[in-house]
């Protein structure tokens, strides 16, 4: 594999894990999609998969305080290192900084959330493999 092909590999990767962010501070069962056949969601304690079909619905009842505007989520992604093995797979290790801030009294009222500080700083640890042309979470 020559460098252009394992910059290429990089970027793609790169751009799965951010879009895994995206999504995933949207409805989280947008992630779904973006884990192979044999792929598993491993959320702390929690765990989902294997495949899309069976992460959807719990992640999307995960989503449920978010989706009816109760808290206000945000998840951000840094210091992305991805190692490529070959053509096909990839691991790569990221951080995740969370802010959450709850309106229980349900009056969100369209305000921005008052946090002064994350909750919580997470390492994840990612498999990655190349079905049919696309990166994806294994």
């Amino acid at each position: 594999m020559d460098t252009f092909e394992r910059i290429a590999i990089e970027h793609d990767c790169e751009k799965l894990i951010n879009r895994f962010y995206y999504l995933f501070n949207d409805d989280m069962a947008f992630v779904a999609d973006l884990f192979t056949d044999d792929g598993v969601l491993i959320l702390g304690r929690w765990e989902v998969g294997p495949g899309a079909e069976p992460m959807r619905e719990p992640l999307h009842r995960g989503s449920k305080n978010m989706l009816e505007g109760v808290e206000v989520v945000l998840n951000t992604v840094s210091n992305i290192v991805v190692d490529v093995i070959d053509a096909n797979n990839a691991t790569a290790i990221s951080r995740d900084t969370f802010w959450e801030h709850g309106y229980y009294d349900g009056d969100l009222q369209g305000q921005p959330a008052p946090i002064t500080s994350p909750i919580g700083i997470n390492t994840w640890e990612d498999q990655l493999r190349c079905v049919d042309g696309e990166w994806k979470f294994a």
